[in-house]
This record gives structure tokens, sequence and C-alpha cells, in this order.
């Protein structure tokens, strides 16, 4: 688990005490009287016989009691930040309200007022600037004492947009005083000659090496949301030859703090001035999905979800995400204890395993499937549980049949028989013309659903990602372990690329295909740019700091491609209802067929009846329409 750092008491700003804000309105309200003096004076040229010098005498104290008792009592007690725009504003309200005492006094002097006319406007006028000028002047003196203190690190920061200021404006209010910030890089030519709050850009991304000696800084901030993956390499080459540690300005909100799992690549930080290290979603470089909200929660709300591998990677984030939009009845299930065991711990902080909503089962037993839907009679179900390990089922092509085809087609006669209203069957970006048992698994399973939706006409559909970042059996994972044992690290083949995007991402796509999915689609998300897995390998190593760790490669895999794909060779990107999700209609399949292949493998096969399972995926694969090209399964 990332340790999750809470707000510690020194963070949150005390209520300021009375007496300071006495001072402050006391120290205010004496520089607004001494303006309604010197403004007053300087309107007769300071002569001295010429001023009504008792009606002076009035509005100054006038200025100075409001002041004092407005802002001792309002102003300065803590509602605004200190030294703020808005507590500026509120000055102005306050002298505002002074001028207006002033004016009202003078309606009752026709013959001669108090002070001339334009004097409270004046003095207001200047108190303000004046403030003004002395909480700038003394912010940026403190600011400034900071950097020559030795105790703060310097800091580069990398981005100069609206994230750049945000975390200019995080370094200078945080109260524990951890940074400084030295200038800023940028490589927008707009902001070439930008300054904020007295610190410039300095030049580009280009250019951080000369920045870094320029400035002395001790700490690089990465204040951009999504960095290129090879900006970053070079950001974290140089910055490792500089011996400068690399920090990243986190974003999150509220929703996510309270209902995300948390991983091993994952970090929340609660406090002010805190930056994140670098993690290893950043190694991707990817824009991260939006979903509607809305759609998602009004087909969520009241119902009974059933989440199938529950207990796995994608299963548990799943049913942390669901529970967000209020559904009537949450069911989980798996055969691994304690994958369950541990979505419990997440979504409940505790896991006695005696609720009712979840369930232990094997999804290849059918008298489970039908006695788990007769009790739980769902509403919706997501079909999470699979296997999924290439190399795994192209030895085992019998276990691959059994659960990934099998086992989904008991669930999609259950749904159908209970009256299912949505089935959401997860699947992989290798069904996209596959050349892998895993691959031909998931897509004649996305055939069996499309099959499924035209014989009822329901929500049935499927839909398709790549990699997921700390998943079980990830890429990411395999070379952080790797890593860590001083390696080698192997990679398939140096031109070997792959489509990553993070666990979150994943899952609001499922959820949002609950909702926009139309009977027998897959949706398959945009996932960027393939990413190359001898690339993320180099980065892995490079963010551990270790030396000397080697690449080896292994070469393709049986049933692997040297390049992943979205859609497959007869398949048209067409996305009608979301900007980032294709929406492909699936030729369903005979049925019949299927219960002939799954026939087969209800005894252990033989290496024999394994070639034949896989040429019979080859032919099934084949047999549409469409006249799929044949891919080599044997």
């Amino acid at each position: 688990m990332t340790e999750v750092q809470l707000l510690d008491p020194r963070d949150v700003p005390a209520r300021k005490k009375p007496q300071r804000a006495a001072v402050r309105a006391v120290t205010d309200g004496l520089i607004f009287a001494t303006f309604i003096w010197i403004i007053s004076l300087a309107r007769y040229d300071f002569a001295l016989a010429a001023p009504n010098y008792p009606g002076i005498a009035i509005c100054s104290a006038i200025a100075f009691l409001t002041v004092v008792v407005a802002g001792s009592w309002q102003t300065y007690r803590g509602r605004y930040p200190k030294e703020s725009a808005d507590e500026l504003v509120a000055i102005g309200g306050m002298v505002a309200v002074a001028c207006g005492i002033m004016y009202l006094l003078n309606a009752f002097q026709p013959g001669r007022p108090l002070v001339p006319m334009s004097t409270p406007v004046s003095a207001a006028a200047m108190t303000v600037v004046t403030i003004g000028v002395i909480n700038w002047t003394r912010s940026t003196m403190r600011y400034r004492q900071r950097g020559k203190s030795g105790h703060a690190k310097s800091a580069l920061i990398v981005g100069a947009g609206a994230h750049g200021m945000l975390a200019l404006r995080v370094i200078r209010d945080d109260p524990r005083e951890e940074y400084v910030a030295a200038g800023m890089l940028d490589d927008d030519p707009g902001k070439r000659h930008l300054r904020a709050d007295g610190v410039r850009v300095l030049g580009s991304l280009g250019d951080v090496s000369r920045a870094i000696e320029r400035t002395g800084a001790q700490t690089l901030i990465i204040a951009i949301p999504t960095i290129d993956p090879g900006k970053l390499d070079r950001l974290m080459k140089a910055s490792a030859e500089a011996n400068v540690d690399v920090k990243v300005l986190p974003e999150f909100d509220a929703t996510d703090i309270r209902h995300r799992e948390v991983s091993s690549t994952s970090a929340i930080a609660l406090r002010p001035g805190s930056f994140r290290s670098v993690e290893l979603d950043d190694l991707i470089g990817r824009q991260p999905i939006h979903t509607d909200i809305e759609s998602i929660s009004s087909y969520l709300d009241g119902r009974t979800v059933l989440v199938t591998g529950a207990g796995g990677s994608i299963g548990s984030f799943l049913c942390s995400q669901i529970s967000r939009f209020a559904p009537g009845r949450l069911v989980m299930t798996d055969r691994d204890e304690s994958g369950l065991h541990a979505t419990q711990l997440v979504l409940d902080g505790a896991a006695p395993l005696t609720s009712d909503n979840l369930i232990l089962g094997d999804l290849r037993d059918r008298s489970f499937v039908q006695a788990l839907f007769d009790e739980v009679r769902p509403d919706i179900v997501f079909h999470a549980a699979a296997l999924k390990h290439l190399t795994f089922l192209e030895r085992f092509p019998d276990e691959a049949i059994k659960t990934n085809v099998g086992a989904s087609l008991a669930l999609l006669e259950a749904a159908r028989d209970v009256g299912v209203e949505r089935f959401v069957h997860i699947s992989t970006d290798k069904a996209a013309d596959p050349t892998s048992v895993l691959g031909a698994t998931k897509l004649i399973t996305e055939r069996v659903v499309a099959s499924m939706a035209a014989e009822t006409g329901r929500n049935f559909i499927s839909v398709r990602f790549g990699n997921v970042l700390g998943s079980r059996g990830s890429v990411l994972g395999t070379f952080v372990t790797q890593v860590s044992a001083g390696g080698p690290v192997t990679v398939t083949a140096p031109g070997a690329k792959r489509y990553f995007m993070t666990a979150a991402e994943a899952c609001e796509l499922v959820l949002q295909a609950g909702a926009i999915g139309r009977p027998g689609e897959s949706l398959v998300l945009d996932m960027g740019d393939l990413v190359s897995i001898e690339d993320l390998a180099k980065r892995v190593i490079a963010l551990s700091g270790r030396t000397g760790v080697e690449i080896v490669y292994t070469g393709l895999r049986p049933g692997e491609k040297l390049l992943e794909q979205r859609l497959g060779s007869d398949e048209v990107d067409v996305r009608p209802s979301h900007p980032l999700i294709t929406q492909v209609p699936i030729e369903p399949i005979d049925v019949g067929t299927i219960r002939e292949l799954l026939s087969m493998t209800e005894a252990r096969a033989s290496e024999d009846q394994r070639r034949h399972l896989r040429a019979e995926l080859r032919e099934m694969l084949c047999s549409t329409v469409r006249e799929r090209p044949a891919r080599d399964l044997a």
C-alpha cells in the first residue's frame, strides 16, 4: 500500500488570534486616517488657515474606527487568506463603508462640508493601493528570505501554464517552506519573457541542464498534466546527471481520493507543498479519458449489480467505481477467496467475509452459475472473470476455452433466463485479428455476446482495452520486479509495441460502455499511441536509479504480435457516442458450434487434442459472413 500522508496540524492555517487581527486593523486604520488628513490638506495647498480642521478630525476618526471595528471582527479574523486579493477586496469594502458615512455627514453640512467631497474617495483609493503594496512587499521579502535561509530547496518548475502557476502558488503558500522557486521552463515561445511572482521563464525544456547549472536548483518540479514520455526521459536524464530530485505536481479530486484503489503505482498527497515522486503511470504519458458521469449514475442507481472476477485487478477496481453510484445491491463473486477478501477490505475498510454480497464459487460450474443468478437476480452484470496470460493459454487452450468461452456462455444463458437488462463482457485488444488462443477465445466470446444480444434484444455488449497499469501480470509490474532484483529485464523484441491504460480508465470505459453501448457491439477505447516495450523498460530502469541493469530480448512467444492493434482488419472506426470510444458491431456466432467446441474440452486434453483445439479455434474465427482471414493459432 502507498503511504497516505494526512494533514499535519501545522499545515492547517490557525484562526488568527484576536490581538493580531487588532494590530492589523489599527495599522490599516491609521493609514486610512492619515490619508484623510494628507489629501484634505493638499486640497488647500497646505494653507494652514483654510481647512476645516474639526471636520477633517471627524472624518479621520470615522475612517480609523470603521477599519478597526470591521477589521478586528471580520476582515482580519481568518475570513480570507492573509495578504490575498480576496482580503484586499474586503478592505476596499471597509473603506467604502467609511466613505459612505462621511458623505452622509457632509449632506448635513450644506454650508461648509467636513471635508471636500473628493477627499474620501481619493483617500480610500490610496489606502487600498498602499495596503496592497505593503502586503506584496512583505510577502515578497518573506519569500526571498526563505531562499536565503538554506532550509528551503531551490526548485525549477517545468511548465509555465495553468499547472505551472498552480505549482508556483503551492510553493509560495506552503507553511512548511519546503521549496523556493528559482525559475520556470516552457516550450511555448509566447511565454519566453513571462515573469510571475518574480519568477522568470528561463528557457525551453531543452535548456534544463543549463537552467539547473545557472540557478543551482536542487529539485525539478514537473507541472505539465500529461508530459510526453520522450521529454520526460530527457528531463530524468538531465536531472540524474546533475544529481537533482524530480517531483510531479499531483492531480486528484475528492472523488478520486475517496474511492480509488490505492496501488503501488499511485500516491495521494494531501498536504500543501507536497509534490509526489515520478510514478510508473507517468512513464506512459497518456491523456486520461473522461466519461459522462451522469449517464453512468443513471443506469446504476438503485439497481442490483453483479461483478464476476471481483477479486481480480480489474474486477476489484470496478467494484470500487460502481459503489460510487449508489447501486441498490453490489454482488461480487470470484473463486479466489483472497481476492474477495482484498476487495472487501478496499470497499469497507474491513473484511469479515460475512456479507451476503460476497459469493465464492467457480463460474465453470454451470449449476453454481444457475444458483447464483436465481438467488441474486441481477439487473446488470459486469463479467470480468477470465484467464488472461497469453503464454499459459497457448500451452493449455482447453483451459482457456472452458473459462473464457464456456463460463461466459453459462453466464449469458443465465442472464437471458432471469431477464438481465445489461451484460458487459470485458474483452481485450488481442481479440482484434487474434493470433493467440487468448485473443481467439475472447473474440469468440464477443460473438457469443452478440448472438445473445440478437436473441434477446437487450444491451449485451463487450469492451476491449489494452494492458492495464498495476494489474496482475502487467508488463510494467514485471519490469519493476525484475529491476528490483537487479535484472535482467526481459523484452520480447526491439520493435514490440503495446497499448497501455490505467485501471481507472479501464473501469470508466467499462461503466461508460454500459451507458452508451448498443446490443451486440464491442466498444474499444482510443488508447493513444502504441508504446515501445523497449523504451518502457529503459524508463523503468532510469526511474529506479539503478545502474548496470541489462535488457535481454527473448523473441516473440507463440501467439504474440509485434504490434498490438485496437481493431480488426475488417472493423471500421466509428465513434457515434463518445469521441474516444469506437463502437464495433460484432458478427454473431452459432451457439451450437460453441457447444461442440466445449464438449471437446470436457476431459483433460492431450497435446494432440490441444493442437486440434487450436485448429478448431482458427476455423471458427474464419466462419463469418465476412470471411475473416485465417490466423495461425497452431
